[in-house]
């Protein structure tokens, strides 16, 4: 259960909804060297408000690269390289 403070819970409420809505899985492999930007296809036709990795294969934190967000693609960076991930995108 998540619970939601103040005027936190209408952005919440936007992540739910379009997650429900809107989603997209992509399986990636992170670049070697470590934190080189890597972009995702991702299909929605419309920008993304985020990603949530769902699975990957070894320690690693995934974070958005300085490479702003399209219809498009996503860009990300990773710590770890070679790394396999299954990405939940909305």
């Amino acid at each position: 259960m998540i619970r939601i403070r103040g005027n936190d819970e209408a952005q919440w409420n936007e992540v739910i909804n379009k997650a429900i809505d809107k989603t997209r899985f992509a399986d990636v492999s992170t670049p070697n060297p470590a934190d080189t930007e890597f972009s995702v296809e991702h299909g929605l036709g419309t920008i993304p408000i985020g990603f949530i990795v769902i699975n990957q294969d070894q320690a690693a934190v995934t974070y958005s690269s300085d490479t702003v967000w399209d219809a498009d693609f996503i860009y990300l960076k990773c710590d770890t390289a070679l790394v396999t991930m299954r990405l939940l995108i909305f």
